[in-house]
């Protein structure tokens, strides 16, 4: 099976700091992969850098055989890659329905009208939010902003999904809805390549993860081997392996 992202020899440098350094990695269709390392280590840098964030300094990076590097966010969000922020950004000054609205009108179906608002509210109902169609975002809890950010990414009707820390700073009980969440997501047929530290929601979702350090891949593998490997327990995990 072919890859559905393929990343090769990709650079980015801020000033005399090597961010990421000369990264190759690739993606199947329907993996949950995960990006981890310490912080620092240069994991957000490589989603900006997919999804048009930012543009490399060197490397290729191929999503569904198109060449991206370099292009502009919304062109690649229209190929079909969406993405989560660390920090999340919801649209303030719209309620929760139109905040996913605009997700669906500048995505790749370009939905409009009464359709586009019943879509709206089936995924905000998706991502527990049936609630809070007609809420601002400053009203809703911390998890339940990183929620309506995933429905508005999902709007976009993505086959890659980005998500970037989108499991931390949730109680366990929220912790489980939302690795529950996720592997509904993968099994809907959308591929995910996740930023995370919760290693519990690691080893439960990854099926491959990639560990990263001072912006060069030191690991790739299963779960398992890779979280048990030397050279990833002193960069990230401790010299205890405390996980």
């Amino acid at each position: 099976m072919s890859a559905l992202l393929e990343v090769a020899g990709l650079s980015r440098r801020f000033g005399g700091l090597l961010a990421v350094d000369a990264l190759t990695f690739a993606v199947a269709p329907g993996e949950i992969v995960g990006l981890l390392g310490p912080n620092g280590s240069g994991k957000t840098t490589v989603l900006n850098l997919l999804s048009g964030v930012l543009r490399p300094d060197a490397g290729t990076v191929a999503f569904r055989g198109h060449a991206i590097a370099g292009r502009p966010a919304h062109r690649i969000a229209r190929l079909g890659m969406a993405r989560t922020f660390q920090l999340v950004r919801p649209l303030a000054s719209l309620t929760c329905r139109d905040n996913v609205l605009t997700g669906l009108a500048f995505g790749r179906r370009n939905a409009w009208g009464a359709p586009a608002r019943t879509e709206a509210d089936a995924l905000l109902e998706r991502v527990g939010l049936g609630r809070a169609c007609e809420t601002l975002p400053g009203e809703l809890t911390y998890i339940d902003q990183k929620r309506l950010e995933l429905a508005r990414a999902l709007a976009l009707d993505p086959e890659l999904l980005l998500l970037d820390e989108w499991l931390a700073g949730l109680n366990p009980t929220e912790l489980d809805e939302g690795i529950g969440l996720i592997r509904s997501l993968s099994g809907q047929g959308i591929t995910i390549l996740l930023v995370e530290h919760v290693m519990n929601a690691i080893r439960s979702l990854c099926h491959r993860c990639l560990v990263m350090n001072t912006g060069r891949l030191i690991a790739s593998g299963m779960p398992a081997a890779v979280l048990a490997d030397p050279e990833v327990i002193r960069a990230y995990l401790g010299d205890d392996g405390d996980a």
